[in-house]
């Protein structure tokens, strides 16, 4: 009995989990994923961390990520404890059903259309249906910035513009990491009918708050019922995802007022009980411009890989090796008294 961590060798997640845990004198086996099959897991406790891609292709990563649910489900019923169940980071890796979830229950999230659109006509029609003609439109199970597309147009559509970190590319859907501003009404459709067709969800386009001249939002790390570390990604354009190479900022430097601090913590709150499975997750949290209420924009189960605390305390993964030893201990326990 111990602690195991599924991953890929030689990442920094891999790295600087191994690297706490030797700092804390805490064996943990690695396993990757390529050998997942068959490793005996029976009484560990098992942190999974997700698999690189190295395709930039998002049709292709789009296979790979619909093989890495399968194989996470096909962990589900193995005898041990997970850090995060397989399961309650596949509830949450897709998109729809996450925000679904959350809306059930109330919390605020940024609004996503409830309808299915898998064509750039679908869109438009959703469009004008809900009156909303700026919307994010993202794949349901890609992360990161990949795919990722914003699109604004007039009522008219005689005027539209796209943001987006991926280009069409004879025929592939090359992702980037930089952002692109598509003008053109003929490459504009292209596009979108392209991001489209891998499975993807429409969200209306919630304007940000600004801080010196930048959009902003919230990667907030909450783990063991609590948050942990809090990240400002910041951008001059929509998109503020950190793989963009956008500026980070540390939280404190925002100078939030303690009432809205605490509904953002609120918020994060009530959001993980939706999902009571994970133990650790990263949370986007959107500030709206002017009031500065927080809305959720995604949660990911497999999200603390965070930079500027890598490089600085690794607090967020001694805090788990720490309690993942707890768990591994809890189990020697039972089973002695059993």
């Amino acid at each position: 009995m111990g602690i195991r961590l599924v991953g890929n060798r030689h990442t920094k997640r891999t790295d600087y989990f191994l690297k706490a845990a030797e700092q804390l004198h805490i064996p943990v086996q690695f396993v990757d994923w390529e050998e997942v099959g068959q490793a005996d897991f029976t009484g560990d406790v098992v942190k999974l961390d997700p698999p690189s891609y190295q395709a930039s292709d998002l049709f292709r990563m789009n296979d790979r990520i619909r093989e890495y649910r399968e194989r996470l489900l096909a962990l589900q019923g193995r005898d041990c404890r997970f850090l995060n169940p397989p399961e309650a980071v596949c509830q949450v890796l897709d998109k729809r059903f996450c925000k679904d979830r959350l809306a059930q229950q109330g919390i605020p999230v940024t609004e996503m259309f409830p309808e299915r659109i898998e064509n750039f006509k679908q869109l438009e029609e959703a469009m004008h249906r809900h009156r909303v003609y700026s919307v994010f439109i993202k794949p349901v199970f890609c992360s990161g910035a990949a795919g990722v597309s914003a699109y604004r147009r007039t009522p008219s559509g005689q005027k539209e513009a796209a943001y987006t970190s991926c280009r069409l590319q004879q025929g592939e859907l090359v992702n980037t990491k930089r952002m692109y501003r598509l003008e053109d009404a003929r490459e504009i459709h292209r596009h979108l009918e392209a991001v489209l067709s891998l499975g993807a969800v429409v969200e209306r386009w919630h304007p940000k708050s600004v801080y010196q001249g930048k959009n902003y939002d919230l990667r907030v790390v909450w783990q063991f019922g609590k948050p942990v570390f809090a990240v400002v990604r910041r951008s001059s354009g929509p998109v503020t995802n950190l793989h963009l190479n956008n500026a980070a900022l540390e939280f404190e430097k925002l100078k939030l007022p303690e009432e809205i601090q605490e509904k953002i913590w609120c918020v994060c709150a009530e959001a993980m009980a939706v999902f009571p499975g994970l133990s650790v997750a990263g949370l986007d949290v959107l500030l709206e411009k002017d009031s500065r209420l927080p809305r959720i924009i995604e949660i990911n189960g497999q999200g603390d890989l965070i930079y500027q605390d890598l490089y600085n305390r690794n607090q967020i993964y001694t805090e788990q090796v720490c309690r993942m030893m707890q768990m591994a201990n809890d189990n020697s326990r039972k089973n002695v008294d059993g």
